[in-house]
């Protein structure tokens, strides 16, 4: 099972601020949409389908997001996404942005998501066989949530692309 996915991504006008950066915003909705096909398009996870058949559904609690690089206007963008490491109720997902044709590291975001009822709005624990999923698919199956510092991981992440 694949433990980073890979897509691009260019950089649209109606995306950018007046100095044709990337807004800031942006970033996180690039980094969501690029995570939701990943999962699709490599027959991982469709979280519609899974959503629509169990009740339940990932939201957000939190983002972490480290803008290194601007992203400009036209450029061609890797999105990378993986998870890092999960419990019963939530996990952690690394996001990863870089330009190829520059060899430059753009941003980095980590997003915690807990398992919901969709409808309770109350998080629930996941079943066994999204557990064994997780273990496939998670870089630290066995680490916990807060002990993964997005900053450590930057350190790691530079020595990886760059």
């Amino acid at each position: 099972m694949i433990k980073t996915m890979k897509s691009t991504k260019r950089v649209n006008f109606e995306d950018c601020d007046p100095f044709s950066h990337l807004n800031n915003a942006n970033y996180i909705n690039y980094f969501l949409t690029a995570r939701e096909e990943q999962l699709r398009t490599n027959d991982v996870l469709n979280i519609f389908e899974h959503v629509k058949a169990t009740g339940n559904g990932w939201a957000v609690t939190s983002h972490n997001i480290l803008y290194l690089k601007p992203s400009l206007l036209g450029e061609e963008l890797e999105i990378w996404s993986r998870m890092v490491c999960f419990d019963r109720f939530r996990n952690l997902v690394e996001f990863i942005m870089i330009c190829p044709e520059k060899k430059q590291l753009k941003s980095v975001m980590h997003s915690e998501f807990a398992y919901i009822d969709i409808k309770k709005a109350n998080p629930v624990p996941l079943d066994d066989q999204m557990l064994d999923l997780f273990k496939e698919v998670s870089l630290f199956p066995e680490k916990e949530i807060a002990s993964i510092e997005i900053k450590d991981r930057l350190k790691q992440i530079k020595t990886e692309i760059l």
